[in-house]
């Protein structure tokens, strides 16, 4: 009797793909390469027009957006995913370094999914909660 093979293997169709809007280069990098290395397919955008553009394009799964960054906030990429037919629907975790509860209040209102300040989560923490969204 031959063993068998008990390793779930991930088609690149079954990948869910996330986009990470955020202008900071060094966390983008290090989100992508975790989340590519944890099963999704990942990619970047430096700022909130060229990833609302990516977004409305590729239609990612899941997107991880910051809050500020130059040329458009994450507010104002999140308004405008929300009057398309698409990005209405699509999930979205808030990534922030603003630690008050007026701005979770208003991420929620702005139909966020989830709201995470980046000094209180580790990279694990934030790929176990894009499971935890995307699962959902």
């Amino acid at each position: 009797m031959e063993p068998q093979n008990t390793t779930t293997e991930t088609t690149v169709m079954d990948k869910k793909k996330i986009l990470v809007i955020d202008d900071d280069e060094n966390l983008s990098s290090v989100l992508v390469d975790k989340l590519n290395f944890s099963g999704f397919t990942a990619e970047s955008a430096p700022d909130g027009v060229l990833g609302l553009k990516k977004a409305l394009e590729e239609k990612p799964d899941l997107i991880l957006l910051d809050v500020k960054m130059p040329n458009m906030s994450g507010w104002e990429v999140l308004e405008k995913l929300r009057v398309d037919a698409w990005g209405e629907k699509v999930k979205v975790i808030m990534l922030t370094s603003l630690d008050k509860p007026e701005s979770v209040a208003h991420a929620m209102e702005e139909g966020s999914t989830v709201f995470i300040v980046k000094t209180n989560y580790t990279l694990d923490q934030v790929v176990a909660k894009v499971k935890e969204v995307i699962n959902s």
